[in-house]
């Protein structure tokens, strides 16, 4: 196991974990969950690209897009209604607008239903009697609608998720602490699920349609996503600390582990063009472009380099509803069927009290995350061009 980390717990009121839309979570969206805005500019001008050649056929055929890995829908909820207006916009209000939402079968769907439905915090999607959404609880590595049935398809830092666990990681929690062969499991798994991401969105894009999606990855000098100081790979140390300690066991400890390729470079986001796969050539499937950007979190405490204790407490606060919407399941998974509900809640509570305490005593590091722009285009396989 990895050293054992020893600091003092200050008091911090135990901090719940809820499916519900609660303002620690709501904190967590306004730092965090919206990274989906970092490529709103292709995302805009794709769209625009394709209106052109609905407005010629727009009373017969809907304009469809999907977001798929979308959670509970809020991070793509905005970009969704300036798309809906724009769409509106150039060819007006009877034009039917399909919004799919994906999402794997266990995902919360009711939760995503009452963000949809502008009744959890928030206005919901613009929806009107030509506006459908729809959800469809698949996982995003298969073939998810018709072939040539979307306009444009997009999604927000979730195909790092892999589609199936193939290792335990031994010593510690995320990716970057495992061994070499269970990185090396990880990474064949990871370039696998990702070229069937990008062949099944193939598939579902009509002529001319665009994928745009936005990964987590790692930059050139190996730096991955930040939330706390020394990366997120310490977070796993906090597991290793209440295994340690006797707070869960050897065998839950092997079972806490983030399943999750977000090591990728450039080169790996490209493989599926650069192997000149005959699929992905005969979908008429060709890279469009590709940005990698550090992101600084962006929140009012974060960028305060002096913090008072107030400020500190806000710090602490947010950074740990900046992790546990995505950490929670993956302590919860790995924990014993065994155990009742609360002694569940009490180890959860117990790790977020340890991420907290320790947030509050490095309140000088500016959280960000690392991640890659891929925009995809659908060519006319006959001709070569839209």
């Amino acid at each position: 196991m990895a050293r054992r980390n020893i600091f003092l717990f200050r008091y911090f009121p135990t901090m719940k974990i809820d499916t519900k839309l609660n303002g620690d979570v709501d904190d967590m969206y306004c730092v965090h969950g919206h990274a989906l805005n970092l490529c709103r500019t292709p995302i805009i001008e794709c769209l625009r690209k394709i209106l052109p050649s609905q407005s010629t056929h727009k009373t017969d055929q809907p304009v469809q897009i999907a977001d798929f890995g979308t959670a509970d829908g809020r991070a793509s909820l905005s970009l969704i209604n300036e798309m809906i207006d724009i769409i509106q916009t150039d060819l007006g209000k009877d034009q039917a607008i399909a919004i799919y939402y994906n999402d794997q079968p266990r995902n919360d769907f009711n939760l995503l239903s009452s963000v949809v439905e502008g009744e959890e915090k928030s206005s919901g999607l613009t929806i009107s009697e030509n506006v459908f959404p729809l959800f469809i609880p698949r996982t995003m590595y298969v073939q998810c609608l018709p072939n040539e049935s979307l306009d444009l398809s997009i999604s927000g830092v979730a195909s790092h998720y892999l589609s199936v666990n193939v290792c335990q990681i031994k010593n510690g929690v995320f990716m970057g602490e495992g061994d070499d062969n269970e990185k090396r499991l990880m990474k064949e798994k990871g370039k696998a699920d990702w070229r069937s991401f990008v062949i099944s969105r193939g598939r579902e894009l009509k002529p001319g349609g665009f994928l745009i999606t936005l990964n987590a990855s790692s930059d050139e000098e190996d730096d991955v996503t930040s939330q706390i100081d020394k990366g997120m790979h310490y977070l796993g140390s906090f597991i290793t600390d209440m295994a340690r300690e006797g707070i869960i066991t050897q065998e839950e400890y092997l079972a806490i582990n983030f399943n999750g390729h977000y090591l990728r470079k450039a080169e790996d986001f490209k493989e599926p063009f650069s192997s000149a796969l005959p699929e992905v050539q005969g979908l008429g499937l060709e890279l469009i472009s590709m940005k990698s950007m550090k992101h600084h979190l962006d929140h009012t405490s974060f960028g305060i380099v002096d913090k008072d204790e107030t400020e500190k407490l806000e710090y602490s606060r947010r950074i740990v509803a900046s992790v546990r919407s995505w950490m929670a399941h993956v302590i919860l998974g790995g924990l014993s069927t065994s155990r009742t509900e609360e002694e569940k809640m009490v180890i959860l509570d117990g790790y977020f009290d340890r991420v907290k305490s320790y947030a509050y005593d490095h309140s000088h590091h500016r959280p960000y995350i690392i991640v890659t722009e891929v925009v995809i285009q659908k060519k006319n396989v006959a001709h070569g061009e839209i």
